[in-house]
């Protein structure tokens, strides 16, 4: 459906042309291959009843769907989930059997594994995911979810530059819920643009109340915006409209696109890149290092910002190697006239390090966890304060090499 809505009828054809001519290669003479949904098939295996030799089968297929199909300048990397049901092991009934294979593809989606082996414990985890999703359509509907706000850090400076706006959820029946688990499942019930939203607009109808730091310079909010938003005009349309209603002089906005979602170089992806720009609407690419790399995307997307990944932040003090990407990073995205954020910056000496690689902006723990809107007001005034206090230091000192420094304390 995805392929559907991004490329039109016949590329969404030909893309499942290619998914069928894939399976019809994988099955034997005895074997057979049915359409059960839009975009679901079923393979009745004949003879094929250890658990076993239906790991090998199914990591046959994910093998076959690894490559890369083009079509009019439109790359797709193909996935499959795949659910295993066994006769007689799991059911004798043959309608019984393709339900049971159904709950392991829900399953393996879920777990994130690319095939999984019906048992009963599947069965009561697609039974808690689907109590789950109730769950949050209601939520999303009664607004229960919040927004909390990460601060970021100039290190030239010291000054705070804005904030990474980030969704939580507590829920009744299941206490904190990750975003890693909440999100995907909006995905799935239809919902991810009015998480979307929700984040937009309350963000920044929340920032006319972050006190002034007093530096002139507007604060800026970044969203996190998924893959599937990215590719849909409508969701591009809807962000543009709120930030146009919202917008204050108190922020700037910019949304954060992970590197993975920019691997479907295409047209219309550009186009609705450019059009956020020219809304006046920041681009940052986060994780960057972690997809599937490609300079290609710097000469066509309009990135104003690039995030270093944690993970490279986190090793660069013990491996000489991540040191080495970090500062190859930080020195690609100056090249570009990007700004280079750091994340999961959690002591002084990454702070350190990240100051002598010319790193522009950080945050993470050693600066803050991210905190409710009440809570990070607070945090700011506080901010406001040091940096006041820090002024008039520098302003009463008779030494020149006393007035260049400034004390910021975290």
């Amino acid at each position: 459906s995805r392929i559907f809505v991004h490329s039109g009828e016949d590329s969404s054809k030909k893309f499942l042309y290619s998914a069928v001519t894939m399976l019809n290669e994988f099955c034997r003479l005895d074997d057979r291959l049915c359409r059960i949904g839009d975009n679901r098939f079923g393979i009745l295996l004949a003879g094929v009843t250890s658990a076993g030799h239906q790991a090998l089968a199914a990591e046959k297929i994910i093998r076959l769907y690894g490559d890369i199909v083009r079509d009019a300048g439109t790359t797709i990397r193909l996935s499959v989930s795949i659910g295993i049901a066994s006769f007689p092991e799991h059911t004798k009934d043959p309608a019984s059997l393709v339900h049971k294979a159904s709950i392991a593809v829900a399953a393996s989606r879920e777990d994130q594994q690319p095939y999984v082996r019906y048992s009963p414990e599947s069965a009561a985890s697609v039974s808690d995911q689907f109590e789950l999703r109730q769950e949050l359509d209601a939520a999303i509907n009664d607004d229960l979810l919040e927004v909390y706000y990460q601060p970021k850090l100039e290190l030239s400076s010291g000054t705070v530059t804005g904030a990474e706006a980030l969704l939580r959820w507590h829920s009744k029946n299941h206490d904190f819920v990750a975003p890693s688990i909440f999100i995907p499942l909006a995905a799935e019930i239809g919902r991810l643009s009015d998480l979307t939203q929700f984040v937009l607009t309350t963000s920044l109808q929340q920032a006319a109340d972050w006190p002034t730091l007093g530096s002139g310079e507007r604060l800026s909010i970044s969203i996190n915006i998924e893959a599937e938003m990215l590719q849909d005009a409508e969701a591009i349309d809807l962000i543009v409209s709120n930030h146009s209603i919202w917008e204050n002089n108190k922020c700037s906005l910019t949304l954060e696109i992970t590197e993975g979602a920019l691997v479907i170089d295409s047209a219309s992806n550009v186009s609705n890149l450019n059009r956020l720009r020219n809304a006046g609407i920041g681009i940052s690419i986060d994780d960057f290092g972690t997809g599937y790399s490609s300079l290609s995307y710097f000469k066509h997307i309009p990135a104003t910002e690039l995030k270093i990944d944690k993970s490279f932040v986190s090793n660069m003090l013990e491996s000489t190697t991540d040191r080495n990407l970090v500062e190859t990073i930080i020195g690609l995205g100056h090249r570009f006239d990007m700004t280079v954020v750091a994340e999961g910056v959690e002591n002084a000496a990454e702070l350190e390090l990240l100051t002598k690689l010319n790193c522009d902006v950080i945050q993470g723990y050693h600066i803050s966890k991210a905190l409710p809107h009440d809570s990070f007001c607070v945090w700011l005034a506080s901010q406001k304060d040091l940096i006041a206090t820090s002024n008039r230091t520098s302003s009463s000192s008779k030494s020149a090499a006393d007035s260049d420094s400034t004390a910021f304390l975290i």
